[in-house]
């Protein structure tokens, strides 16, 4: 729990200071290189999301057009589209800014991803090798044709309607504010084309517990509304602490129906796709103790660690 503590203590410090979470990014991931272990993360991950997208969601991803929000500091989603469908897509970021340094790791990372084989695969496999020779990430994106916007107002994106067939994010939307959410999704909604997907991964966790195992994995919803704004309403912190159902709701009501969601429990880390596998597993936390808007939770938000939320753009009417 201390080492929990300290770290949540560490990043309250430099969120409530004014340019705190600016310089607190620029130390870690620009001085001290900790993208570099993101890129291997989503090494492991970027297989699992190609077989959600083609096994659950039945897409084709040759030539599918994807847009990942809030890809991060590295380049490495647009190289995985690429490799994966032969467009490098789109990519938005609100706050993170993609890096040079992490070009080359990005590259490995990319060729070193379980995907299935395939002839295409192997076509495209030299232009991703050849981009770790590039001084830039904004050289290496432009020669496979990705788009790249950066300070992006998530509910105000700057693409065209009905413009792409994926819209994806892993571990992004669960730091944005419910009313801003609602905008993205509607958003979402407008650029996609008819029949397209939303694919987006969210940590329910309590982010301190992976700096600290020992802390309870939704320790977050302990906090009255009042005690949460004090403690963790600044950048680094900061997480809308929506609940699995009230996030399902959330995406019914911008217009989509539901293909698949798939909730990660704990302490196995396995995803399973009904509430039955769901609530055999070990809550985040105790029931008594957790904050008066939390009471009724169900007991499989209760159990779930994250989610992955496939979605479909229902038919306008």
């Amino acid at each position: 729990m201390l080492r929990g503590i300290a770290k949540g203590a560490l990043l309250g410090v430099f969120g409530w200071i004014p340019g705190g979470a600016t310089a607190y990014q620029t130390l870690t991931r620009d001085w001290m290189g900790t993208q570099a272990t993101h890129v291997d993360k989503l090494a492991r991950v970027w297989p699992i999301y190609e077989n959600v997208w083609s096994q659950e969601a039945d897409l084709e991803l040759e030539g599918l057009r994807v847009w990942v929000h809030g890809g991060g500091w590295t380049p490495f989603p647009f190289l995985a589209n690429y490799l994966l469908t032969g467009d490098a897509g789109i990519v938005t970021n609100a706050e993170g800014h993609m890096l040079d340094r992490y070009l080359a790791r990005a590259v490995n990372g990319v060729l070193e991803c379980d995907l299935p084989s395939s002839s295409a695969l192997d076509r495209r496999r030299p232009d991703i090798e050849r981009l770790r020779w590039y001084g830039s990430v904004a050289d290496a994106v432009a020669d496979i044709g990705g788009e790249l916007h950066e300070g992006v107002d998530a509910a105000a994106v700057p693409l065209e309607s009905a413009s792409v067939d994926l819209c994806h994010s892993g571990g992004t939307l669960e730091h944005v504010a419910p009313a801003e959410l609602r905008g993205f999704l509607g958003e979402a909604r407008r650029v996609l084309r008819p029949g397209g997907v939303m694919s987006h991964v969210f940590d329910h966790r309590d982010h301190l517990h992976h700096a600290d195992p020992a802390w309870p994995y939704l320790a977050h919803l302990r906090l009255s509304p009042l005690a949460y704004r004090v403690l963790c309403g600044n950048p680094l912190l900061y997480h809308n602490r929506l609940l699995p159902s009230e996030v399902m709701s959330l995406f019914e009501s911008a217009g989509f129906e539901k293909v698949a969601v798939r909730r990660m429990t704990l302490p196995d880390h396995t995803y399973v796709d009904s509430d039955e596998e769901v609530i055999s597993a070990a809550p985040g936390i105790e029931r008594p103790v957790l904050a008066g808007e939390f009471r009724q939770a169900s007991d499989a938000d209760l159990r779930t660690a994250a989610a992955h939320y496939v979605y479909r753009k229902r038919p306008a009417g």
